[in-house]
């Protein structure tokens, strides 16, 4: 019975933070703040009727409904669905093994976010601020919770020296190489950490986007941007539950 609560309150989660990622798309803003206040409600992303509290229901009114607004008639898109399944297993893994305390409720916003940020990156390739904020706060509050001065002075040390490595390869290359966001994500991951498995979190990241780059080089198109939010996202919650 936990199992279920968990998850569902996962889902909750993943339907909450895509329609956040979906207002945050179609404002073509990146800040909570300026969102369009005029309409507060949930609505279709293709008609814009308002949603009924019955078809906010995670899981259970996508398929009530069978992909489609009830409205229009049009497909629902199928990004809704996966991200309140995919949330729905994040929370119910970090919830194994875990105890009702402020550790847990501290990786349950940070992998949230964490994955929130993960799929605007997947889709946009950009990364909002604000979520990066509320992620180090996060990541800085349970380090400093947990004393875990170590985690902060080697994840301090290691992302000043991506940032000194980012600014050198921008002033080489003349245009930016990779997201400054990136350099943020790693700072929180590094905080919130041991320095052996953030250490592991980014090798595996790093390999995975050699890996997708040597496939795009050989395959189709080498010059597409790399979501490398997204992979140090999967690799972080990987390292966590498997380690």
């Amino acid at each position: 019975m936990s199992a279920l609560f968990y998850f569902y309150f996962g889902a909750i989660l993943g339907s909450y933070f895509q329609s956040l990622n979906s207002r945050m798309a179609k404002d073509q803003n990146l800040n909570f703040s300026n969102l369009n206040t005029e309409s507060r409600r949930s609505n279709c992303d293709i008609c814009g009727n308002d949603l009924q509290i019955f078809e906010l229901i995670p899981i259970i009114s996508f398929l009530f409904l069978k992909g489609r607004c009830r409205y229009c008639n049009q497909k629902i898109s199928i990004e809704h669905l996966t991200s309140e399944l995919l949330f729905g297993l994040i929370v119910l893994s970090l919830s194994f093994n875990a105890s009702l305390d402020l550790n847990f409720a501290s990786s349950i916003l940070f992998f949230c976010l964490l994955f929130a940020i993960a799929l605007f990156d997947l889709k946009f390739f950009l990364i909002p601020k604000n979520y990066l904020f509320v992620l180090i706060l996060t990541s800085c509050v349970f380090a400093l919770v947990n004393e875990y001065v170590v985690n902060f002075i080697f994840a301090l040390f290691f992302t000043l020296s991506i940032w000194l490595m980012k600014y050198i390869l921008d002033h080489v290359k003349k245009e930016e190489t990779f997201g400054l966001g990136d350099v943020f994500i790693i700072f929180a991951l590094g905080c919130y950490f041991e320095p052996i498995l953030f250490s592991l979190i980014i090798l595996t990241s790093a390999l995975s986007g050699l890996v997708i780059f040597t496939i795009r080089f050989i395959f189709s198109n080498p010059e597409k941007k790399l979501p490398f939010g997204t992979l140090m996202a999967l690799s972080a919650f990987s390292i966590e539950v498997l380690v």
